[in-house]
């Protein structure tokens, strides 16, 4: 049929795509273990990149590159005419926080929140809103919370009220937008600090500063942050700590790698038994065929053609499981993201797929697969044309 149609391919080619589909039942069990290899192999590739792609959105709730935090209120001109002195910063924004309540329908308490209280109109934070929108300057008792709420309310939606309970008092807040964030760190909610600073009594005052480098690296970042830790203890602030804004993001990321390290070990052990799988099924196929390669000789085929012959064969059953496991791949990358981001940030995410796992694993099952097609080809080679004709 190819050749009324011009497409020519060797006869040898055409003889190993006849022996690959010889032994159905041999093929599909073959075919199983580099299948799942693959897809497990493809799925941890787009989970890696899924994960890193969430840390690196949820870093933009963390875009400061100095945090400094103090156990005394100091007021923001005189924080900020220290930490300017230091080279390489840019910008300071004192935060504030308030610690409040969650409250039930009938006054019970369900869980703490942290509310932060950064300037309106800061841009060192960038959240995921799920809807509605961010804080703004003429906010009064409005909140942006975090969709971990949705524990408690189900239901909730922008414009719904919050009961919460400060300093003793109970309050109504109300929901001016929803966020997306890490599930595990709790109930956090953001309120503009020109209304915060209000409450607290610390009009100009903060226990907390963020501060913005020119340079935005680790060590950069590590570098100001001994600075300015060094420089405010020596002048006789109460310092609790001065952090560079990555570490926390890092250590996040080192541990997703582990996992995903880890997740990785598991797919090549998966590929490596399917390739040892393929080198008994090649034995056997050659084994099978000897009669047939003894033809083969007879008629003129060389050790050259006689090892192509089995090679190819093992080619074609690795593209077959190549392209099958481009099809598992997709729910196993949905599956496996899932159960990790509930595990590891308790909340769903959005999955990313990238083509470096695909063609990595092209790759490497094709080796794969003409590693364990050689020694079966060369056992194929070696037999003399008078041992084959004998076999029985």
């Amino acid at each position: 049929l190819l050749a009324a149609r011009g497409i020519h391919i060797p006869r040898p080619f055409i003889i190993s795509l006849r022996n690959t589909f010889r032994r159905k039942s041999r093929l599909a069990l073959t075919l199983f273990t580099l299948t799942m290899g693959g897809a497990i192999f493809i799925s941890v590739f787009n989970v890696r990149v899924t994960l890193h792609e969430y840390i690196g959105q949820i870093g933009k709730y963390f875009r400061a590159d100095v945090t400094l935090d103090f156990d005394k209120a100091y007021r923001l001109d005189e924080v900020k005419q220290f930490v300017q002195q230091t080279d390489g910063v840019e910008h300071v924004e004192g935060w504030q926080f308030l610690n409040a309540e969650l409250l039930g329908e009938n006054g019970e308490v369900f869980e703490n929140l942290n509310i932060l209280a950064p300037p309106a109109n800061t841009e060192l934070v960038t959240p995921l809103l799920v809807s509605g929108r961010f804080i703004d300057e003429s906010d009064v008792r409005k909140l942006a919370i975090s969709e971990a709420v949705k524990d408690y309310f189900p239901d909730l939606e922008v414009g719904d009220t919050l009961q919460l309970k400060l300093n003793g008092r109970e309050e109504t807040w109300e929901v001016i937008g929803i966020f997306q964030f890490v599930g595990r760190e709790g109930i956090l909610a953001y309120a503009p600090l020109e209304y915060v600073e209000q409450v607290t009594n610390l009009r100009g005052r903060s226990f907390s500063y963020r501060i913005v480098t020119s340079r935005h690296d680790r060590a950069s970042q590590d570098r100001i942050a001994e600075e300015i830790d060094r420089f405010f203890r020596e002048k006789g602030f109460k310092v609790r700590q001065a952090q560079s804004g990555s570490a926390s993001l890092d250590t996040a990321v080192e541990s997703l790698d582990t996992l995903v390290v880890f997740l990785l070990i598991m797919a090549i052990l998966t590929a490596i038994v399917g390739s040892m799988g393929l080198t008994g099924t090649m034995g056997m196929n050659v084994l099978e065929r000897t009669r047939e390669i003894g033809i083969m000789r007879a008629i003129g085929a060389d050790d050259r053609a006689v090892m192509r012959t089995v090679i190819a064969e093992g080619l074609v059953i690795g593209a077959i499981s190549f392209v099958l496991a481009l099809v598992f791949s997709v729910p196993f990358t949905y599956g496996l993201s899932y159960i990790v981001s509930v595990a590891v940030f308790e909340t769903p995410i959005a999955v990313v797929f990238t083509y470096l796992g695909y063609a990595i694993w092209l790759g490497l099952v094709l080796v794969l697969s003409t590693l364990a097609s050689i020694v079966p080809a060369r056992n194929a080679a070696r037999l003399t044309i008078r041992e084959v004709l004998a076999y029985e």
